[in-house]
């Protein structure tokens, strides 16, 4: 069943009114009739099964039949900040890391990056959101994750009170200190992780030396080297398996 995410200005009572690119999803794309059900979810992670009541010209006019329980979240909250990099390889990064369950993607740029921050548009924000929220909807989440816009390293470490773990990946590590990371995944749940994967070329070695004077726990990923757009869904895929499976 398809899934739509809305805002709670959108529900009056039990009808929710669905405009601009949901409302063409399901109209042109989706081609739907009145009748047929659909989910829907609020920001507040409130799920509803719905029916189409009404088809009109500029919005879908739906009537709640029933509130839904669902339990797809982690139970902790993931933060991946990734080395800019190529923005189709940031694209897939973010669509998977969403499949898999993090709250929030930061991309940043650090010394090695391949990519410089320029003037960022809003439409590539919009772009993005427009990614998690499909990506979010195709994995039937309850919650969308959040993207900020991209910054550099030291004003990533100049904000760091909202998170209460902080983790960095770091291909040099010792062969005897790859499985630190499966000892701490225990440590994540419900608390609130920002692990850090670097750019094409990795860390720079000031830069380990500033996330360990930072407080930050550097972590291996096994004894192979991960591409950039790799490591971020290893990091994603042992975190769920060792807290959720």
């Amino acid at each position: 069943m398809q899934r739509y995410f809305i805002q709670s200005e959108q529900i009056n009572g039990n009808l929710i009114v669905i405009v601009d690119q949901d409302y063409h999803h399901i109209k042109n794309v989706m081609r739907m009739r009145i009748a047929e059900k659909v989910e829907v979810c609020d920001e507040n992670q409130n799920l509803f099964l719905c029916v189409i009541k009404e088809i009109n010209k500029n919005n879908v006019v739906l009537e709640t039949l029933e509130k839904l329980k669902s339990d797809v979240e982690l139970p902790t909250s993931i933060t991946i900040a990734l080395g800019l990099t190529r923005g189709s390889k940031l694209e897939e990064v973010l669509r998977r890391i969403t499949e898999l369950g993090a709250d929030g993607f930061i991309p940043v740029e650090m010394k090695r990056s391949v990519v410089r921050i320029k003037d960022e548009k809003n439409s590539k924000l919009e772009r993005m959101n427009t990614i998690v929220k499909e990506a979010s909807e195709q994995s039937k989440r309850t919650k969308l994750l959040s993207v900020a816009n991209p910054l550099k390293l030291d004003k990533l470490l100049d904000n760091l009170d909202q998170f209460d773990i902080l983790v960095y990946a770091y291909e040099d590590l010792k062969t005897n200190s790859l499985n630190k990371f499966k000892n701490i995944i225990p440590l994540f749940k419900g608390k609130r992780v920002l692990i850090i994967v670097g750019p094409e070329g990795g860390f720079d070695p000031l830069e380990v030396e500033l996330l360990n004077n930072k407080g930050f726990i550097p972590i291996g990923l096994g004894p192979r080297i991960l591409r950039l757009e790799t490591a971020p869904l290893y990091i994603m895929s042992a975190i769920s398996y060792e807290l959720e499976l």
